[in-house]
């Protein structure tokens, strides 16, 4: 028997989400974090996929978080950065990082350092280096590559695996 976790109480402060601007700007720009599932429907004999926010997950199960961004104040902000730290208890799916006119790095420290995800290695059970796995991320950064305007607003996404 599988066990199925609430996200209302597992999930949901798992959502640690922060964002990187200079000490000026953080009261301009809201970050909202959710998760979603994708379930098949079948609707006049026609399967889709239909994305439904995240009420409870088992181990396994993929999960697709999505952290909008939204500038409220009345002047572009430069330099923002969305970094999300990924809870030990998820895998970050490869490659599932999504985020319009931003730059996208990972980490396999702690957040210390940050590179291309497939550039990226750790030391394997033998000692020596491997190319690094979605079990292996630990952080999530976005940059946006332009100047944020006033009320403007986006998105990123990335998919992860509870383990």
């Amino acid at each position: 028997m599988t066990a199925a976790i609430r996200f209302s109480t597992v999930l949901r402060p798992l959502l640690a989400v922060g964002l990187l601007l200079p000490a000026f700007a953080l009261a301009d720009v809201q970050l909202v974090s959710a998760a979603f599932q994708e379930k098949e429907v079948v609707v006049n004999g026609k399967k889709s996929v239909k994305r439904e926010p995240l009420a409870n997950a088992v181990p396994g199960q993929e999960i697709i978080y999505v952290i909008t961004y939204r500038n409220t104040g009345n002047e572009p902000v430069q330099n923002v950065v969305v970094n999300n730290p990924v809870p030990k208890e998820l895998s970050y799916v490869a490659n599932s990082a999504l985020g319009n006119g931003t730059r996208f790095e990972a980490s396999v420290d702690g957040g210390k350092t940050f590179g291309v995800f497939s550039q990226l290695s750790v030391k394997g059970t033998d000692g020596k280096p491997r190319a690094a796995n979605g079990g292996d991320v630990t952080n999530l950064r976005w940059t946006l590559t332009t100047p944020l305007k006033a009320a403007g607003e986006g998105d990123v996404s990335y998919r992860a695996v509870l383990r």
